[in-house]
C-alpha cells in the first residue's frame, strides 16, 4: 500500500517532490559544504528531455493583461497555457500531459534569441499539435452538420409523409389560434402607435415652424420699438435745453459747513428691481402645445418595447413546432457542438464561457497567430 501511495505522489509531484528549492523557505542558495546539507532541487530549463515544450511555447499574450479567454483557460498563477488541460473533463479531452509543466523553463524559452527558439523548434511542435487538434474538430463540426441534417430531413419526411408512424403535424393545422390572434393584435396595436408618433412628430415640426415665424415677427416688433425709444430720447436734451434759461437764477446762501457737506453726500437710494420680462401670450401657447405633444410621444414611446418583446416571443413560439426539436439545432462552428436557437440567453452565454468553446477558441486563435509568424507550415 505505501509503494502505490508512494509511486501515485511520484507521478503526480515528481521523484524530487521532498527535496528543496533554490530561494524557496529561507533557504540560500549558497552550498553548505560537504555532503551534510539537505539537498536542493535545482530550477527546471528548457532544455532539460522532461519539460514539456508546448507549454514551453505557448505563453500568454501579456502577463499584466491577459485576454479574457486566456484567464479562463490557464490555471491560476500560471503564466502559460498547458494545452492538456484546455479539455479535461469534456468531451474533448486529449489526456494528460506526458510530460513536465514548469514556468521557469518557460520563461527561459521565451527570453531566447529568436534564432535560438528556431532551432529548439517548440513553437512548431506547437502549432503541429495545434494543426492536428483543429483537424480532429473541424471532422467533428462536419460530422454533427451532416447528422443533423440527416435528422431535418428525416423529420420532413415523416411531417409530410401520409403514412407511418411519425410527426405528420400540419403546420398550418396545429397552429394556436389564440396566440396567433394576440400576435396579430400586438402587430396592430405597434402600427398604430408609430402612425400615432408621426403624426405627432409631424404636429411638433409645425410647431417649431410656427415658433421660428413668430420669433421673427416679435424680434421685428422689438427693433421698431427700440428706433421709437431712441427718437423720443433724442428728442429730450433739446426740450430740457430750451428750458433752462426760464429757471430763475439760485441765490447763494452761506451755509454752515456741516450742511455743504449733507450736501455733498447724495442720498441713499433703494436699488431697482430688474425690469419683468413680458412674455407674448402667443409665444406661451406654442410652448404649451409643444410640452403637450413631447409628453404624448413620451408617453407612446414606453408602451412599444413591451409590444415588441411580447411580438417577437410570440412569433417564435409560432414559428416552431414543439414536436420538432430538429429544425432550430444549430452547430457551433468553434467546438462543434449543438445548439438550440430557442435556448434562454443565459444558457447561450453559459455556452460561450463553457470549457470547450473556450480552449477551441484559443486553439484556433492561437494557430492562426503561429502560422502567421511562419510556424508550422510543412505541418
Amino acid at each position: 500500500m505505501a509503494d502505490e501511495a508512494r509511486a501515485m505522489l511520484d507521478a503526480l509531484m515528481g521523484a524530487d517532490r521532498n527535496t528543496h528549492v533554490e530561494g524557496a523557505s529561507g533557504i540560500s542558495n549558497s552550498g553548505g559544504g560537504g555532503g551534510g546539507g539537505p539537498t536542493r532541487r535545482q530550477k527546471r530549463s528548457c532544455y532539460d528531455p522532461d519539460i514539456c515544450p508546448l507549454y514551453c511555447a505557448w505563453s500568454l499574450s501579456s502577463q499584466e493583461d491577459p485576454t479574457w479567454a486566456e484567464s479562463v483557460a490557464a490555471n491560476e498563477g500560471a503564466g502559460g497555457i498547458d494545452i492538456f488541460d484546455l479539455f479535461t473533463n469534456t468531451k474533448s479531452d486529449i489526456g494528460p500531459n506526458p510530460y513536465r509543466v514548469d514556468d521557469h523553463a518557460r520563461e527561459e524559452f521565451a527570453s531566447l534569441p529568436e534564432h535560438e527558439k528556431r532551432r529548439l523548434g517548440y513553437e512548431d511542435m506547437l502549432a503541429r499539435k495545434l494543426q492536428d487538434l483543429v483537424r480532429q474538430c473541424d471532422r467533428t463540426v462536419a460530422r454533427n452538420k451532416e447528422k443533423l441534417r440527416r435528422e431535418v430531413a428525416q423529420a420532413m419526411k415523416q411531417r409530410t409523409s401520409g403514412s407511418g408512424k411519425g410527426n405528420r403535424e400540419d403546420l398550418i393545422v396545429t397552429v394556436n389560434e389564440e396566440m396567433l390572434e394576440k400576435c396579430a393584435s400586438n402587430v396592430a396595436q405597434a402600427t398604430l402607435i408609430e402612425e400615432e408618433m408621426a403624426s405627432l412628430v409631424d404636429k411638433l415640426e409645425g410647431l417649431n415652424d410656427d415658433e421660428n415665424k413668430l420669433l421673427k415677427v416679435l424680434a421685428e416688433e422689438k427693433s421698431i420699438e427700440d428706433k421709437k425709444q431712441e427718437e423720443k430720447d433724442n428728442a429730450a436734451p433739446t426740450n430740457n435745453e430750451e428750458e433752462k434759461p426760464t429757471e430763475p437764477p439760485k441765490k447763494k446762501k452761506k451755509k454752515s459747513k456741516e450742511k455743504d457737506k449733507a450736501k455733498d453726500v447724495p442720498p441713499e437710494e433703494p436699488p431697482e428691481p430688474p425690469p419683468t420680462r413680458i412674455v407674448d401670450p402667443r409665444l406661451l401657447e406654442l410652448e404649451k402645445s409643444k410640452l403637450t405633444v413631447l409628453l404624448q410621444l413620451q408617453s407612446l414611446s414606453l408602451q412599444l418595447p413591451p409590444l415588441r418583446d411580447n411580438t417577437d416571443n410570440l412569433l417564435r413560439q409560432l414559428q416552431y413546432l414543439r414536436s420538432d426539436t430538429s429544425t432550430d439545432k444549430v452547430v457551433c462552428e468553434v467546438s462543434g457542438n449543438f445548439m438550440s436557437s430557442r435556448d434562454a440567453d443565459e444558457r447561450i452565454a453559459a455556452h460561450y464561457a463553457g470549457k470547450q468553446y473556450v480552449g477551441w477558441k484559443l486553439v484556433r486563435d492561437k494557430l492562426k497567430e503561429l502560422q502567421k509568424n511562419g510556424h508550422g507550415g510543412g505541418g
